[in-house]
């Protein structure tokens, strides 16, 4: 695949970057995010942040691995994205189902030498998307055998 872009559309494209979408939601950044690796976590890429780093020795202490702390960082409430999920929660709960293909196609485009786990959780009107690394040296973030044990409704995806 090949892309070529002018000064003109470059200028243009960054000026319009510090715009908000939708209910100021930067939905485009949340459909499409930007993942990073930093440390060997994968993050979402947050535009407030050039050059991510992280203390991982902090992050194993607060979080007890990479595994928690990426499953608490790279996540999404659908309520954040719209007011239209506040007043209408199973429309947000359809909207994260897209999001869940997206974000699977997404993260093997961008490390297709890593497998993920993808989690979407439905509860108190909320539905939330979140991901993480599956690593051999780390339990999942969520016990993927007894997903019926969960109050909230569940998906859990291995891609």
């Amino acid at each position: 695949m090949m892309e070529i872009s002018n000064k003109k559309i470059n200028e243009i494209l960054n000026k319009e970057h510090s715009l908000k979408y939708h209910d100021k939601s930067e939905l485009i950044d949340v459909v499409w995010p930007d993942f990073v690796e930093v440390e060997g976590c994968i993050l979402i890429k947050k535009y407030t942040e050039d050059n991510m780093k992280i203390n991982i020795e902090h992050i194993i202490h607060q979080f007890g691995d990479q595994t928690g702390f990426e499953a608490s960082e790279s996540h999404v409430h659908m309520i954040d994205i719209s007011k239209t999920f506040k007043k209408h929660p199973l429309e947000g709960l359809r909207f994260a189902k897209k999001l869940f293909e997206i974000w699977s196609i997404k993260l093997k485009i961008d490390f297709p030498e890593y497998e993920f786990i993808l989690i979407l959780t439905y509860h108190d009107d909320d539905t939330i998307l979140r991901f993480h690394r599956l690593r051999e040296s780390e339990e999942t973030w969520i016990n993927i055998n007894n997903i019926e044990d969960f109050e909230e409704g569940i998906i859990i995806r291995k891609v």
